[in-house]
């Protein structure tokens, strides 16, 4: 329903494993590991930099690059100092962290495996890693789709100043 009055920059790591031919026909799990975590971050780079020159006053993202800190914990991953950098030029006026769905809507696709415990806590730590680097994420409440819609848009008539 935000597309429809605004432009929405489409999840990272499911366009990586659609379009990059190392991580073609392969799920998230499967395509784990640095050097996919590395083409999320510079696609997720690449989008805020579009944002930026479009004439639209608010873009959303489906993903952010904060998100990719906490896969990168969850990885095991080191060395990540020159992406901590990079995230300081990347600010989102708000940050919108989506209630869970409860079990009975949770389902599993083709680029995601993760069980809904794994999606429980990639999202409390995706949550954490946002405020780490200084936002304060808006909770959405579950509800339905134009439910959740409304909550955002009257949210976003009122921000002020950045996270």
């Amino acid at each position: 329903l935000l597309k429809k009055k605004f432009p929405v920059m489409k999840e990272s790591a499911r366009l990586v494993l659609a379009r990059n031919t190392l991580f073609k026909g392969k799920d998230a799990m499967q395509a784990g590991g640095k050097a996919f975590q590395e083409a999320i971050w510079d696609l997720e780079v690449k989008h805020f930099a579009q944002s930026l020159v479009r004439k639209e006053s608010v873009v959303f993202f489906d993903r952010g690059f904060f998100d990719g800190f906490a896969y990168a914990q969850l990885g095991h991953l080191n060395g990540l100092h020159d992406r901590a950098i990079q995230g300081k030029h990347i600010l989102y006026d708000a940050v919108f962290i989506m209630d869970p769905l409860p079990p009975k809507y949770y389902v599993n696709d083709t680029k995601r495996k993760e069980t809904y415990a794994e999606a429980n806590k990639i999202h409390t730590l995706i949550a954490a890693m946002y405020r780490k680097y200084g936002y304060k994420p808006i909770r959405v409440p579950f509800g339905t789709v134009a439910q959740r819609t409304q909550f955002i848009l009257k949210k976003i008539q009122n921000l002020k100043c950045p996270h």
